[in-house]
């Protein structure tokens, strides 16, 4: 990682619901800001410096924001394929520089995310300003525009009580059929965290197999979500290679278009692109590739 400079990113959204995590006995000289055990809202840990000089406390920060101390209470806010590959620190705004990662993750998990990482870097004393950068370019907002620099008070903080209400929506999932040759559409009253976009919540549930009998799950039970993200009208679903794992008696297309035709169906996209651990160019078999966005097939659903 170049040691140089940073710069900053915008706004407010979402929350910083404190508490979860455990402390160190002794008292830390900044707080690190962390992710509570359901990922809903941010938790601190104290932590102490090893180092006084300003580059050396950036990179203390973000390799910490990786690690907490109390991994059975709180979780890094950066997923394991968002890297950071670079920052830049002039005066006191610091730029960040994240792998193209870090557009698969959905909004929530963005916010969160961002306001884990400048909630930290900015207890440096040297830090006030910090922006995102993603892939070389500057981090962009939904319409569009650079979210700029932010700082520590562009980050509200609430009782999170938004965070922790739901909602409840009718949606048709798509199952193996008993003779694992087809799919059936199942219709469930599906409730969710309203911090969650529809399309993750299908995938969820999806993954965690039918409640009922007379369907089979579609999606190996090995399969881990790794994010989730609507672009253009393209849903990125990104998974991990427990996607590509042998499911015993069902057609290998099925699990690939029960996900399409659910999220397609659900949620606000047209087509959908599976990724496996960020990558597009996986082969689920010879003839069954992932480099293109899928559309909605229903020709294998039964009635």
């Amino acid at each position: 990682m170049r040691k140089c400079g940073i710069r900053l990113i915008f706004l407010v959204v979402f929350c910083l619901l404190f508490g979860g995590c455990k402390h160190k006995e002794e008292t830390g000289d900044i707080q690190i800001y962390y992710l509570n055990t359901e990922g809903t809202a941010l938790a601190t840990e104290n932590y102490k410096w090893k180092s006084s000089e300003i580059p050396k406390q950036i990179e203390e920060v973000l390799e910490k924001l990786r690690k907490p101390e109390d991994t059975v209470q709180c979780t890094s806010a950066i997923p394991a394929d968002v890297i950071v590959t670079d920052f830049i620190l002039e005066e006191n705004r610091l730029d960040i520089y994240f792998s193209q990662e870090y557009e698969l993750l959905d909004k929530p998990a963005e916010v969160l995310l961002r306001a884990a990482v400048v909630e930290s870097l900015t207890e440096i004393e040297a830090v006030y300003l910090v922006r995102f950068y993603v892939n070389g370019e500057p981090l962009k907002d939904s319409h569009g525009n650079a979210v700029g620099y932010m700082r520590k008070d562009d980050f509200v903080q609430n009782t999170g009580a938004a965070l922790n209400s739901y909602q409840q929506e009718e949606v048709c999932l798509y199952y193996a059929s008993p003779g694992g040759t087809g799919l059936v559409k199942k219709k469930i009253s599906l409730r969710y965290n309203s911090y969650m976009t529809i399309e993750k919540a299908i995938v969820e549930q999806l993954i965690k197999g039918p409640e009922s009998g007379g369907i089979f799950a579609s999606i190996p039970a090995e399969t881990k979500l790794l994010g989730v993200s609507v672009k253009d009208n393209i849903c990125y679903v990104n998974l991990n290679e427990g996607f590509l794992a042998e499911l015993p008696s069902v057609n290998p297309e099925l699990r690939v278009y029960s996900l399409v035709n659910s999220v397609i169906e659900g949620g606000n996209c047209n087509q959908v692109q599976i990724l496996i651990n960020g990558a597009p160019n996986v082969a689920l078999n010879d003839s069954l590739t992932f480099e293109k966005p899928f559309r909605e097939d229903m020709k294998m659903v039964e009635e």
